[in-house]
């Protein structure tokens, strides 16, 4: 019966992430996470969602840097096929996001009025 007690609370509470938060259920809905802005000291901050002309300018901007759409050299490969999946933790962080701590410039290059 001793055996079966940490499979038993892991089956109750939940397997933890390797941080110790309690992961969500198979098939629940993962809430997007990661940083929401660049980082200390900037002012570009990844907000809930883009209009279609700053998705376009993001993308064009982008493209004359000879970026990739995730902000990196053309070419770079993923595994999983995308960098906003952390496949460690399960968590997924959107392209705005990613690119607000990555490539803050990319969003500064396209706030409106600029």
């Amino acid at each position: 019966m001793r055996p079966a007690l940490p499979l038993l609370a892991v089956l109750l509470l939940g397997c933890p992430d390797r941080r110790g938060a309690p992961q969500a259920a198979p098939g629940a809905a993962r809430p997007e996470s990661g940083p929401s802005s660049a980082g200390a000291g900037s002012s570009v901050e990844a907000s809930s969602s883009w209009t279609t002309a700053e998705e376009a300018c993001v993308g064009r901007w982008l493209a004359a840097q000879k970026l990739d759409p995730y902000g990196n050299p053309e070419g770079t490969m993923y595994a999983g096929g995308t960098p906003l999946f952390d496949e460690a933790s399960g968590r997924r962080l959107s392209r705005q996001s990613y690119l607000a701590a990555h490539r803050p410039e990319a969003l500064r290059a396209c706030l409106p009025g600029d």
